[in-house]
């Protein structure tokens, strides 16, 4: 009779699903990149498969499940790969036809390929390349058009081409309202400064649920292999969300959602480019209702949404609101954001400043008058002052940031105010 099996040797108990989220997080956090993006890959597979079948009853509107997030992370954070280890999950889930992976050539290759699959979860791996190909000229109004289509319960007009001759191009007929999700990724130092001027003023920048992924002291010289014993059970519990069919009750949790609401809008209406601001805020408040079912569903698969669940859904928000204010203090345009990288260099010198040999090292890849355009931007805006210094060859010119002007002075008191 052969020897029982040792404990060593018995095979590791098949896990328990009891919250998606952070149990896809443990099966995927085997990279350097911080735990909080593969909770926010997660989040988005939920949506996913709820989107088409799940609405939310927003006062006299009805909202749906459409959503949008942009992962902004450190370059070589290897975005793919951890974006790739949702696949297995979406295999086992058995649900079909929910990743797109479509690349389409022109405006009406795109509307076509929506006519025929209106809902689906589309993988952006970088923003900017997709907004700079929807801004050509062959995929004119796209952009608008998809813009148009998040939370628009409406089917779209049909779109018909020339017709009366025989090579005449069918008309494209939309039967039902597309339900987009969408999963995008970039990095801070490519996402404002390829933004069209038009995606920053229009509608099309605050749709996005922005997720910035700070940086990470996690050292992790070869990645692990991910724990495969958790793929089946988490491709069974996104089957089981995407079963559910139903408005949401969030009967239970409208307190905490007027709470929110009421703080949220001061702070956004605190912001010193309000008009910026107020567009986000404007969405905001209609994803922390979405975030709040995904997450509910994601801890018991039940559209009847608890305080936990709406709780996690504001930590969510109002980190994506701190991420929000950064963005808007660039203005949302290359320009500005060039000219906040400075103001930050600056600010990291503290109270000593950063003499202009050294500002211009870090900066060398610009232009001189794109430097000092800037600076002479962030003198008038009051964000910095330059001090010139004596030193034994020629003098030094010093730029503070104003956080620490009076520091410096006490410091520094030999340093003369030029500016």
């Amino acid at each position: 009779m052969p020897a029982p099996e040792s404990p060593e040797s018995a095979p590791d108990p098949i896990p328990s699903v009891n919250d998606f989220i952070s149990c896809y997080a443990d099966y995927a956090d085997i990279l350097e990149a911080p735990r909080g993006v593969h909770e926010a890959v997660a989040l988005i597979l939920l949506a996913a498969v709820l989107n088409p079948r799940v609405s939310i009853r927003y006062g006299g509107l009805k909202l749906t499940l459409d959503l949008w997030e942009l992962i902004l992370s450190e370059s070589g954070m290897g975005r793919n790969t951890l974006v790739g280890l949702m696949y297995p999950i979406i295999d086992a889930s058995r649900v079909c036809g929910l990743v797109r992976g479509n690349t389409w050539g022109s405006g009406p290759a795109f509307y076509e390929d929506i006519s025929k699959n209106s809902d689906g979860l589309f993988i952006w791996p970088e923003i900017s390349q997709v907004l700079r190909t929807l801004n050509q000229s062959n995929f004119t109004g796209v952009k608008e058009w998809l813009t148009d289509r998040y939370d628009n319960t409406r089917a779209p007009d049909d779109i018909t081409y020339r017709t009366g001759r025989p090579s005449s191009t069918l008309p494209i007929e939309f039967r039902d309202s597309p339900r987009i999700t969408i999963l995008a990724t970039s990095s801070l130092d490519w996402f404002v400064p390829n933004l069209a001027q038009a995606d920053s003023t229009g509608g099309v920048v605050p749709r996005w649920l922005i997720v910035r992924v700070p940086g990470t002291t996690k050292v992790i010289s070869k990645p692990k292999k991910p724990n495969t014993r958790w793929v089946q059970p988490l491709g069974d519990r996104l089957r089981a969300a995407a079963m559910l069919r139903d408005e949401a009750d969030l009967s239970g949790v409208e307190d905490l959602y007027d709470d929110w609401y009421v703080s949220a809008r001061k702070r956004f209406t605190g912001q010193s480019n309000c008009s910026l601001a107020m567009p986000f805020f404007h969405r905001l408040r209609a994803v922390v209702l979405k975030l709040a079912v995904i997450f509910e569903v994601s801890a018991s698969c039940s559209l009847r949404v608890s305080p936990a669940a709406m709780q996690r859904a504001i930590d969510w928000v109002v980190s994506s609101e701190r991420t929000v204010f950064e963005l808007i203090q660039t203005g949302l345009t290359p320009e500005g954001f060039a000219a906040d990288k400075m103001e930050q260099k600056i600010r990291q010198a503290g109270a000593p400043g950063i003499t202009q040999s050294e500002l211009t090292r870090a900066f060398q890849g610009d232009q001189y008058r794109d430097r000092k355009k800037r600076l002479t931007t962030l003198v008038h805006a009051g964000k910095l002052s330059f001090y010139g210094r004596l030193t034994a060859g020629r003098k030094a010119i010093v730029y503070v940031h104003s956080d620490f002007r009076v520091q410096h002075e006490k410091d520094f008191p030999t340093d003369t105010l030029i500016m």
